[in-house]
């Protein structure tokens, strides 16, 4: 390996300690900038420069861990929370229509037998009623008497 392909490994293995937050040179709660990843790779002001995707790494990983895109990162994360939450209850919604449906059928069936069954109880009761008056229009037999 080329000595400026040493470097570019060192700049890029220190900004991946510093994004993990295992720094061996500066303190882990620095913000992350181009100096910063320099220092944690041991090399001087200004050597990171002359690698410009590591450069633009530095700058992506700044916008990445920004207290902004933390926050947008939390809205998102949130809002994908309550989508999954909104399925949910709609897929539950839809359950409990379907359950709704069935109750109200079994009820409608329910009522439809019970009509049937006071019909032909009020029947039985006009059957009984008419053989009651039958039964009272027939004559009593008299006892007979033994001698």
């Amino acid at each position: 390996m080329s000595k400026s392909q040493i470097t570019k490994a060192e700049l890029e293995q220190a900004l991946k300690r510093i994004l993990s937050g295992k720094t061996h040179r500066i303190d882990p709660a620095r913000k992350i900038s181009v100096k910063a990843v320099e220092e944690e790779a041991g090399l001087g002001d200004g050597s990171a420069y002359y690698y410009k995707d590591i450069v633009q790494k530095i700058k992506d990983s700044v916008i990445q861990n920004s207290p902004k895109s933390k926050a947008q990162n939390a809205y998102e994360d949130k809002i994908s929370s309550l989508r999954e939450r909104l399925k949910k209850e709609i897929s539950l919604k839809e359950k409990y229509r379907a359950q709704t449906e069935d109750l109200k059928e079994q009820l409608s069936n329910m009522a439809s037998q019970h009509n049937q069954l006071a019909l032909m109880i009020q029947q039985y009761q006009y059957k009984i009623a008419e053989l009651d008056s039958e039964v009272s229009l027939l004559p009593y037999p008299t006892p007979k008497s033994h001698q």
